[in-house]
């Protein structure tokens, strides 16, 4: 074990130290106690997201991380891209100059020698080297298997049947990106209006590996923009929280 990894290793002990990981509840908390300490103290530290990443193995969840490619690649002078999408011929076309196309190299390459599978890009309009009139652009890197839809073997097996009563649900959380068709947030709670077996046909859904086709169930829950969606997901992707009436009520009480 190299030395970083010792010394968080000692670090995620003492935080996770006074919570109850016993239960679900309780390795929640103290997941989203070891986000907070790396929000708050490593942000700029190289290891920041082996650190997530372990915290993330140790309590049984889909690990996050910080967007750190872009602090590792400094913008050059006179390093400028803009990105134009044309709505009616289906056309993007990216302009860059030099300094700016060197810039997106270098990005690119870190992106592609990154080990760690959910980093990514953001280049946003009007911060450098985007221009003002530029379009977002956001740089990913998946497996073949993204492309082709054939899921991984033993994505699901790695992570344990949760031993909860999918009629007990009262709010759920996403702390992994969420589907992109569903104007939600990751992190926020959203109160659940109705939990219904999966019928097995809808499109509507989050897959999840080759996970046990029982296991999905399908909530209806309001979404962001105050609209009604309902949505299948499986009760053991541990990009999803679940949350009964009385863990909530727990956290209420915490919070006053």
């Amino acid at each position: 074990m190299s030395r970083p990894a010792e010394r968080y290793a000692q670090i995620l002990d003492q935080i996770i130290h006074p919570f109850d990981l016993s239960h679900d509840f309780g390795r929640k908390r103290a997941y989203e106690a070891t986000i907070d300490y790396a929000r708050q103290h490593l942000l700029n530290d190289p290891h920041a997201n082996e650190f997530l990443d372990a915290a993330a193995k140790r309590l049984g969840f889909a690990a996050i991380s910080f967007d750190a490619l872009e602090n590792r690649v400094k913008v050059p002078k006179d390093a400028w891209l803009d990105v134009w999408i044309s709505d009616e011929d289906e056309e993007i076309a990216l302009t860059g100059t030099k300094e700016g196309i060197q810039y997106l190299i270098d990005l690119l390459l870190q992106l592609r020698d990154s080990a760690d599978p959910e980093q990514h890009v953001h280049l946003d309009r009007g911060m450098l080297p985007m221009t003002e009139s530029s379009a977002n652009l956001v740089l990913f890197k998946e497996e073949e298997s993204w492309f082709t839809g054939a899921a991984a073997e033993g994505a699901a097996a790695d992570f344990p049947q949760r031993e909860i009563d999918p009629k007990q649900i009262y709010a759920i959380q996403f702390i992994h990106y969420p589907p992109d068709d569903l104007p939600i947030s990751a992190h926020k709670l959203y109160r659940v209006l109705k939990v219904e077996e999966d019928d097995g046909v809808s499109a509507s859904v989050k897959e999840f590996g080759d996970g046990h086709d029982s296991r999905y169930y399908r909530f209806t829950f309001v979404a962001d923009n105050d609209e009604r969606f309902t949505y299948s997901f499986h009760l053991d992707d541990p990009a999803v929280n679940y949350f009964t009436h009385r863990e909530i009520l727990k956290l209420a009480m915490r919070a006053v």
